[in-house]
């Protein structure tokens, strides 16, 4: 499917895409985690054990008025504290999103948003709490991983409701910048991808955590954690993305010299699958059938990278999605419910809209100038 006949539309809800994957990259060498004593918060609030269900697209009838709800559509949570994550869920109307404070809010469309985790982080620099992950029994453990900068380190915690965190890979390097990760489940494994704490030589250093994408085997272990590593060289700031159950690992990369969509395929070390010379800040991706969307944060746009041969060969240049124009600028992204992405935006302290930041549908490109197949 061509990238050059494609273009953006805002009719997001009527595109149904199907993520595909193949198999996960395979271990390669292993080092020691560091332990560490648990870093802990004042956990709060609670959170229901099943994922909720409601309608298979979101409703065009109008939102009960307020201050904090949104009359569009395709807005599916506001009054966000600078969040940077998001999990989905199976509709579109509830989300788990991570504020950078230490926060995991439980988002409704048209109802006031709920802490369900509180945990005690370090915001300095760029740190905080900066990536979330559901476990893949969360029905059965109501466990979420969670991605946080302490005053001396950044570290991978697992936390439930109402208890206190525990260390599942601590002694990731801190600096002024670098601080932020990101984490996926790929089958049971966790995937965790490190910033290179502003040091592009420990990124290529094997001994040291920064920069590094890892595979925590035993997530649900208490430290010390034994990774092994999938890719080195990071940059700033490493965003993941992929299929749940296995697939191809696709890593948005703000680099030193350049920003790269990268992928891990298997018995294959990281290959860059498209560059940006000028940088414009990849800070998400989102992975659905035959293409990887970006957000990118200095440009303040979304592209859709076309991969219709599979996740190594590009398709043209990466198509324009969504300008900063209609939403403002979108971090993290994650695929929810009819495979259609999602993001959060990231517009304050200068706010694009009175219920900044939000949660936003974003939209398929279209296959003809129709708008695509209803």
């Amino acid at each position: 499917m061509s990238v050059g006949s494609r273009r953006a539309r805002s009719g997001a809800r009527r595109a149904v895409v199907v993520a595909t994957a193949a198999a996960l990259l395979a271990g390669c060498a292993d080092f020691s985690g560091n332990e560490a004593a648990p870093f802990t918060g004042p956990p709060t609030g609670q959170v229901t054990t099943t994922k909720p269900t409601g309608p298979a697209q979101p409703s065009a009838a109008p939102k009960t008025p307020g201050p904090c709800i949104d009359q569009d559509a395709n807005v599916l949570a506001t009054c966000l504290t600078e969040p940077t994550d998001l999990i989905t869920t199976d509709d579109f109307e509830h989300a788990y999103v991570a504020e950078r404070g230490g926060t995991i809010t439980y988002t409704t469309t048209d109802q006031p948003n709920r802490e369900v985790v509180r945990v005690g982080v370090d915001t300095a620099g760029d740190g905080g709490l900066t990536a979330i992950a559901m476990s893949p029994t969360y029905d059965q453990d109501r466990l979420f991983y969670a991605y946080v900068s302490t005053p001396t380190d950044n570290r991978v915690v697992r936390v439930t409701p109402g208890d206190s965190p525990k260390v599942i890979l601590a002694g990731i390097p801190k600096g002024a910048a670098g601080n932020a990760g990101s984490l996926m489940f790929s089958g049971r494994d966790l995937i965790v991808a490190t910033g290179n704490a502003g040091d592009p030589n420990a990124a290529r250093d094997p001994a040291s955590l920064a920069g590094k994408v890892l595979a925590l085997e035993s997530p649900g272990t208490v430290s010390p954690a034994r990774p092994k590593i999938l890719a080195t060289d990071g940059g700033v700031r490493q965003s993941l993305c992929g299929v749940p159950g296995g697939g191809p690992i696709f890593i948005a990369d703000q680099g030193i010299t350049q920003d790269r969509l990268r992928v891990l395929t298997p018995n294959a070390p990281a290959s860059v699958v498209w560059s940006w010379p000028d940088r414009p800040g990849l800070a998400g991706c989102a992975v659905v059938k035959g293409g990887v969307f970006v957000s990118e944060t200095r440009a303040g746009k979304i592209e859709m990278l076309a991969l219709p041969d599979g996740p190594t060969t590009a398709k043209g240049e990466p198509a324009p999605v969504l300008d900063r124009a209609k939403y403002g600028v979108f971090g993290r992204l994650a695929i929810g419910p009819k495979a259609l992405p999602q993001g959060v935006t990231t517009n304050k302290p200068t706010p694009v809209a009175p219920t900044d930041d939000r949660v936003v549908l974003i939209p398929i490109p279209s296959t003809s100038p129709e708008g695509g197949d209803d």
